[in-house]
């Protein structure tokens, strides 16, 4: 493996060929399709979890401005700020929670995109910045995660099983639950106990949602597929602002 210092690692890991390759690749293009098929402004794009800024290589257009944060995985965001220097409208920062993110109070985003990033997260952070998003975006979220239940969960835990070290020790039980889709019955940990239904219900809280499907076999339902692609939009401001006074008061 390359050394980790410049993403190399993390990159080979991933896009280096072959099927992992078009599984990987395929949440940027479902990412590119969206925002084509919706029509999505890219006026100020906003990316929780950039690592290198590989999403800039597939917009359809550039943006007129783009901010990533990222915690730093890898020496991901260094590669970023090192590769896009001298381009002022791509800003990069570190963030492990949501206050860290360098954006004005006033600031607004047409587009938020976040892929593989929230089954990294506990559902208090992913509630956390969910609600940072929606303070910020007046437009679309685009968010890809993976799937960690039901059938597809278990071919992926048995190939992974089979052919790499690159998995999530199980017991029988929870592996069981998972394949079942009981993920409230597993602890959380990264990937392992995540399930896409319950953030999908998270996001609901903060945003329209308009579309749950999902890739790269987008004419197969979402709980057969590998990865899930979750399409929302900001509610009405006066909608937001309910919200907020709702949780001050709770």
């Amino acid at each position: 493996m390359k050394s980790k210092k410049n993403g190399s690692g993390y990159n080979e890991r991933l896009f280096s060929g072959g099927l992992r390759r078009r599984l990987h690749l395929a949440r940027f293009h479902w990412v590119a399709d969206a925002i084509a098929r919706l029509q999505i402004p890219l006026d100020s794009v906003f990316e929780l979890g950039c690592f290198d800024g590989k999403l800039l290589d597939f917009l359809p257009a550039p943006p007129g401005s783009y901010l990533g944060v990222d915690a730093g995985w890898e020496q991901g965001l260094a590669a970023a700020q090192q590769f896009r220097a001298g381009q002022p409208s791509l800003r990069f920062a570190r963030a492990t929670v949501p206050d860290e993110i360098p954006v004005a109070a006033s600031e607004k985003f047409t587009l938020a995109v976040a892929m593989e990033t929230f089954e990294h997260l506990s559902p208090e952070l992913c509630e956390a910045y969910l609600e940072k998003i929606a303070r910020h975006l007046d437009g679309y979220l685009l968010v890809t995660v993976p799937n960690e239940i039901g059938p597809v969960f278990l071919s992926k835990w048995l190939i992974k099983k089979l052919f790499s070290r690159d998995n999530y020790n199980y017991s029988l039980r929870e592996l069981v639950n998972a394949t079942f889709g009981r993920s409230s019955r597993i602890a959380r940990h990264q990937h392992k106990g995540f399930d896409y239904r319950a953030l999908v219900e998270s996001i609901g809280q903060h945003f329209e949602i308009v579309e749950v499907s999902g890739h790269p076999a987008g004419f197969l339902p979402a709980c057969l597929c590998f990865g899930i692609g979750i399409i929302a939009r900001s509610r009405p401001r006066s909608h937001q602002d309910r919200l907020t006074c709702r949780n001050l008061l709770s």
